[in-house]
Order: structure tokens, then sequence, then C-alpha cells
């Protein structure tokens, strides 16, 4: 059987994503265990001098001052971290002519264009309290870490509906080009009040620790104040990234199958009408 160059190529890189695969997933573990081994364990939240330039486990309780309030909400987030995200629906001709269809982000800059509505003055934003970790205060990076992954659901905002997933607008189920998606998530400290942060020691804050060529600095939800906690947190991340890598594999083995085949077929149909015009 004859292998087509578009069937090599992707034979070429599926080998490669393979391999590349198992190399990451072996740095990975060796990145772990250079972790346990250098990680100096604070339980309780509290500053140690002696620490200063340590890669440390943090755990400590949650504490900030006031809470996160927007124009469009009647209630303010009892939360440090609130995510809003605004998205619109758009349609767009591509090379072809043809029409096509998309939810487009709406940052601060978009909103000139955008028309004239109840929602017209929105656009995605994070908004952010400062917040200690125990005695620590955590910096932007660690910030920009934090999980607000809770969807905050009230009543009816900015003239949008909740559907289960987001606000948006009424009146249809498929989206039309001029509508809105409007969502909220934040951390939900009712749920969590630790963190633990895995960095480098910096004074009473925290920075990226280098291992290698490597940057270490996680944040967990949670107490994560035992070796053994760390050591299943560690894993788990690699199971993670296992699972996403074969997934991504077998997505590629999806397409080389289907495009293999149409090839086949496409070939299939050609002799026959080949054979056919000689015929006649």
């Amino acid at each position: 059987m004859k292998v087509s160059k578009g069937n090599i190529v992707l034979i070429v890189i599926l080998v490669f994503l393979v391999i590349m695969g198992i190399k990451n997933l072996k740095n990975e573990k060796s990145l772990n265990q250079s972790i346990l081994k250098e990680v100096t364990l604070v339980a309780d939240g509290k500053v140690n001098p002696d620490n200063d330039g340590k890669l440390v486990l943090v755990s400590g309780k949650i504490s900030f001052e006031g809470n996160i309030g927007f124009l469009e909400l009647e209630q303010p987030i009892e939360s440090f971290k609130v995510v809003r995200t605004v998205q619109d629906f758009v349609s767009y001709k591509s090379d072809d002519g043809k029409t096509h269809y998309e939810w487009k982000e709406r940052k601060e800059e978009d909103r000139a264009n955008v028309s004239d509505s109840s929602s017209s003055y929105l656009f995605s934003t994070t908004q952010t309290l400062p917040v200690k970790v125990g005695d620590f205060n955590l910096d932007d990076k660690g910030m920009q870490l934090v999980n607000a992954s809770e969807s905050y659901v009230t009543k009816e905002i900015a003239g949008l509906e909740y559907n289960g997933l987001e606000y948006t607008n009424k009146g249809h189920d498929d989206p039309e080009p001029g509508d809105v998606s409007l969502s909220y998530t934040y951390f939900d400290c009712s749920k969590y009040d630790s963190l633990s942060i895995l960095a480098k020691q910096t004074g009473t804050t925290f920075s990226p620790y280098t291992l290698g060529k490597e940057e270490v600095y996680r944040v967990y939800n949670g107490k994560v104040d035992t070796m053994e906690k760390l050591t299943q947190e560690l894993d788990e991340q690699v199971q993670r990234g296992k699972r996403g890598k074969i997934a991504f594999i077998v997505l590629i083995l999806v397409v080389a199958g289907v495009l293999f085949y149409n090839s086949k077929k496409q070939a299939s149909e050609g002799k026959k009408e080949s054979s056919e015009s000689k015929a006649e």
C-alpha cells in the first residue's frame, strides 16, 4: 500500500508528540522530586526570617478587608478576587465570502464599537483586594494564580437573564448577532478559608523559586500543610497533564484517520471515474 506524503507527515508529528510527551512527563516527575527535597513546610502561616530565600509551602488563613462590587450588581460579592467576563456574539466574513459567527470577548477598549444598550458599558475585568495568607501578603503573581472558579448567580443583570451558565439576552434560545454573554466567577471564601502557597519566601511575601531551568510558584485552595498532601497535589498535576497529552494524541489519531479515509475514498473514486471514461 502506498503511503501519501500527508500521512507520512502526520505519522512524524504523532511520533514527535509522543516523544515530547514522555520527555515532559519525566521532567515534571524530576521537578516534583526536587521540590519535595527542598521545600520547607510552614503550616501555621507564620513568617520566619530564617526561611527567607528558601522554597516554602505556606498554609495560612485568608484575611482581607471589604468586598468587591460592580455598578450593575445590587449586592457586592464577598471575596478578594472576582472575574467579570463579557462577550459579544458577532458575525464576520471569511476570505471565501462565507459568513461566520463567534463569541468575542469585550475588553475596555472595545466598548466604543458596541451598540448602545443597557449592557454597553460593561467589559471583561478582574477585580482584587489585598489579601493575607497567615502573616504573609499575597503578591500579584500569587493573585493571578488564585483559582476564582465559583459562579456568581443572582437575579437579572443589566437586562440580561441567567440561563444556567451565563447571563444573556432574553427571548430566544440560540444566540444572534448583537447578543451579549455576561458571567462572574469568584474565589469562594466560604468554601475555602485557607490558601497554600508553594514559592520562594521573600520577606513577608512570595516570588517564583528557581529549580534548574524551571520556576516554581503554585497556589492551592485550602490547607496543603503536610508532605503527604503536597505529594498528592504534585502527583495529581502530573496525571492531569498526562491525561491532557493523551487526549491530544487521540485527537491527532482521529484527524489522521479521517484524512486517511478521505484520501482512500477520493483515490478509489478517481480510479472508478478513470475506468468509466476508458470504457466509454
